[in-house]
């Protein structure tokens, strides 16, 4: 996984002695029960998918329901401008995936605001326009409309941590401030972190206009605007907070009426704030978030959300107790959460599934085991199977964020500012629409291997699979009801996996396995300190990095014995070069995806290869081709 950075050692009055946690209820915006919940909340049954009454659920809603109701069909609507938002990992080990993405800017750019010129067969005609506003030769026509009025704003996947002591945004000597970044823009210079290109009237964002409709006018020249795009992307660099939220960065920027200010300690019983307070909570609004929103939404645009991520979503529910699923000390010793009860570990949907702070200790088996040790409660581990293993989730449901891209009114009531522009003074009406369902694209680069995804997984230059073709049983499991995905690649996993993937047509391989043993992850591997997961998918480096002075950011910098594939020499020895790259599964962010197809591009952030540009596998070539394809019906 990823370094987390900035763990603070201060002491914390925590309300969990001897284990117990105290009843305090969550009060998110979702009637989610938090950490430390009443018991009847936190092992609240897991309704079917798609229902509320899960166990942090509240956001439910039937599938298929609402305008444009997650689960339905959206038809594309004609638009002639493009907010485009990308949301960009920026923990450790993500630079070589950032670099992948930056190189395939000009491809991006130049097939939206330079489509090719084909003839009636279909076929692309000899001499191309050089520029965006010249004619196609006589006889062909541009393959789609140009985008002419292109905005491209970036976000990290940076949110901090909640109120617990990691990703603290508490200044100290080793403070950085990108492990907070609160879906704020970001236009770094990939030279100097402290140093920002330049941006459309400062505001953050790119503004592509070469018919000058702007006031004053964007760029205007396509090879600047590329290069400041790809800048961009490479400058939001890999020294962010380990606890990645992906989903919750781009919600927060786009959808959350009231992006909080701060997280405070409050009254675990009111909710308010409170100096010496065993609770967390929202405090106060974001007033740079508003505005940023504001300048970069258009009304009548089309909307295209892309997150390029290569570990599954960490969005913890904000309020309550949630903080302490990212908690990591307890004074000056290692905090550690209890344990679930036995019935989580067959089925985690079970009322039977409780956090042992919640029943009496000797009343179960697991939990007379006592708490947690350093190798059962990996820090790094904290968001992955929490009901399974700590008997309450800590996360926002992901039927969240597909209701945020599919419905007009948000569950508190208040209308969705995705679509409308003027809300009434209660927020409870819409007194000026602005786009629809059709309007929204979500897109992911995500841990989940190509193999699965493509066309044809022998030949990852046949393109990827619509998302409505996808197997969402083999990739994503169903969150909802804690059934993990089925193909053995996608399983999040401390041990080595078996199996066989049936779409891949691979094997897992054991950790003693030859170099490439297959084409997927090349193996399995050992984790000493079962602080890491097996990877979904891996590709080879162009140039292979030396980790021996790179430290957490670089895959090889330590653990010689544990037979990682990406430390592995053509020759089978192991060491601190690191010769491919790596991704986790993401089950979570998938399921998002498969409750919202029409609107969705799904794609893998491990590239078939990157050592040939002329070939159609190259990079995110492909990435980029579905993306499009998809994006075209709009224009």
């Amino acid at each position: 996984m990823k370094s987390l950075g900035s763990v603070g050692s201060a002491a914390i009055a925590l309300s969990l002695a001897l284990g117990m946690l105290t009843a305090c209820s969550g009060d998110s915006e979702d009637g989610a029960a938090g950490a430390g919940g009443s018991a009847a909340g936190a092992a609240g049954t897991a309704g079917a998918a798609g229902t509320a009454g899960t166990a942090g659920g509240g956001e439910g809603g039937t599938a298929g329901t609402g305008q444009g109701g997650s689960g339905g069909s959206v038809v594309p609507v004609k638009v002639d401008k493009i907010d485009l938002l990308l949301m960009i990992d920026n923990s450790a080990s993500m630079a070589d995936k950032q670099e992948v993405l930056a190189s395939a800017v000009p491809e991006l750019v130049e097939r939206l605001a330079n489509p090719a010129c084909i003839d009636a067969q279909g076929n692309p005609v000899a001499n191309q326009p050089p520029k965006p506003l010249d004619p196609c030769p006589s006889g062909s026509t541009r393959q789609s409309p140009p985008v002419f009025d292109l905005r491209v704003g970036i976000i990290s996947s940076s949110l901090g941590g909640h109120g617990a002591d990691s990703c603290s945004n508490v200044p100290t000597s080793s403070y950085n401030p990108r492990m907070e970044e609160m879906a704020h823009l970001v236009s770094r210079s990939p030279v100097n972190p402290d140093q920002s290109i330049p941006t459309w009237q400062d505001k953050g964002f790119l503004y592509w206009d070469p018919t000058a409709k702007g006031t004053p006018p964007g760029d205007s020249e396509l090879t600047a605007f590329s290069k400041k795009f790809e800048d961009v992307v490479r400058g939001v660099g890999q020294d962010g907070c380990g606890f990645e939220a992906p989903l919750e960065a781009w919600y927060r920027f786009l959808v959350d009426p009231k992006p909080y200010a701060e997280i405070v300690p409050t009254n675990c019983s009111t909710g308010q704030p409170e100096a010496n307070g065993m609770c967390r909570g929202p405090n106060g609004v974001d007033q740079t978030v508003l505005t940023q929103r504001a300048a970069f939404l258009r009304p009548d645009s089309l909307v295209v959300i892309a997150m390029l991520t290569d570990e599954d979503d960490c969005s913890v529910m904000d309020g309550g107790q949630n903080f302490l699923a990212l908690q990591a000390y307890s004074g000056s010793m290692p905090f550690h959460l209890p344990r679930a009860t036995s019935a989580c570990k067959t089925n985690p949907a079970s009322p039977d599934c409780k956090s042992c702070g919640m029943v009496e200790a000797d009343s179960d088996p697991e939990c007379q085991k006592g708490p947690f040790n350093e190798i059962e409660d990996a820090l790094n581990l904290r968001c992955i199977q929490q009901k399974k293993r700590f008997g309450i989730d800590f996360l926002y449901p992901t039927q969240r964020y597909a209701n945020a891209l599919s419905k007009t009114t948000l569950p508190d009531g208040t209308v969705n500012p995705l679509f409308c522009s003027a809300p009434s003074a209660d927020g409870k009406s819409c007194t000026a629409k602005m786009r629809d369902p059709g309007q929204v694209i979500l897109a992911g680069i995500v841990g989940v291997p190509w193999q699965l995804l493509a066309n044809d997984p022998k030949d990852p230059s046949k393109g990827y699979k619509t998302a409505s073709q996808l197997p969402w049983d083999a990739i994503a499991g169903d969150s909802d009801t804690y059934v993990e995905p089925t193909d053995p690649f996608m399983v999040q996993s401390v041990e080595p996996r078996t199996g066989t993937s049936s779409i891949a047509g691979e094997s897992t391989a054991p950790p003693t396995s030859g170099v490439n043993a297959n084409s997927v992850n090349g193996h399995e591997w050992s984790i000493p300190y079962r602080n890491d997961l097996q990877h979904a998918c891996s590709f080879a480096l162009a140039t292979p990095k030396d980790c021996s002075w790179s430290g957490g950011s670089c895959d090889c910098a330590e653990y010689q014995d544990a037979n990682n594939p990406l430390c592995q020499a053509p020759d089978g020895s192991y060491g601190q070069i690191q010769y491919r790259a790596k991704a986790y599964p993401a089950p979570r962010i998938l399921n998002v995806f498969k409750k919202i197809p029409s609107q969705s591009v799904v794609t893998s952030i491990c590239a078939p290869q990157v050592t040939d540009p002329t070939r159609a596998d190259y990079g995110y070539r492909q990435v980029i081709t579905a993306l499009v394809e998809r994006i075209r019906p709009s224009l």
